[in-house]
């Protein structure tokens, strides 16, 4: 936390140090950005840790939350900006851990952000007949707009889950199931 940006009420972690040529200071994904630095803090939360550096981990939570719905996502604002809808490093993941955050404590802006945040995944499938899939940008590569991928992390498996998600909390509110997974069971509400 010494190293984190907490302007404004947020909480955002440099992504690299020292920061790396060619990348953003910060991301805003599961595996690098406030997305999954907030299940840091839902674990704490939920193993019982009173305080981490003089707050509560759910007061460190709602900071994370509040980066990510600050930070201007899933706009793409320039290349290597979000320029994937995945699980890991996109809009899928972190719509989920808004998903879990909302189904907890119930802040009608985090339910807001999560559906804005499918919006923009639907928006974005690639249709062809009755096939949808999704593409993502590497900026780096010489061939920036990658394959579809049919995986978990990277690919239509994790964004369908969030997707069927939103429907079962679009349908049941805040008591929709939830299916626990090993990689989120602890910010499961």
């Amino acid at each position: 936390l010494t190293l984190a940006d907490t302007a404004d009420g947020g909480l955002v972690v440099p992504r690299q140090i020292p920061p790396a040529e060619g990348l953003d200071d910060v991301a805003f994904n599961w595996c690098h950005g406030p997305a999954g630095t907030s299940l840091l803090f839902a674990a704490l939360d939920r193993a019982g840790v009173p305080d981490v550096a003089g707050r509560s981990p759910s007061a460190w939570e709602r900071a994370c939350v509040r980066s990510l719905r600050t930070s201007g996502i899933p706009q793409r604002r320039h290349p290597g900006f979000w320029d994937n809808d995945g699980r890991c490093c996109g809009t899928a993941g972190t719509g989920d851990v808004v998903l879990s955050v909302w189904q907890r404590t119930g802040h009608d802006e985090d339910l807001a952000f999560a559906l804005q945040l499918a919006d923009a995944v639907v928006d974005r499938a690639v249709r062809e007949g009755p096939h949808a899939c999704w593409r993502f940008v590497e900026h780096r590569k010489a061939e920036p707009l990658l394959p579809p991928g049919v995986g978990w992390m990277q690919g239509a498996a994790g964004i369908a889950a969030f997707l069927f998600r939103v429907v079962r909390v679009a349908e049941h509110g805040r008591p929709a199931k939830v299916l626990a997974r090993s990689d989120t069971w602890f910010a499961t509400p």
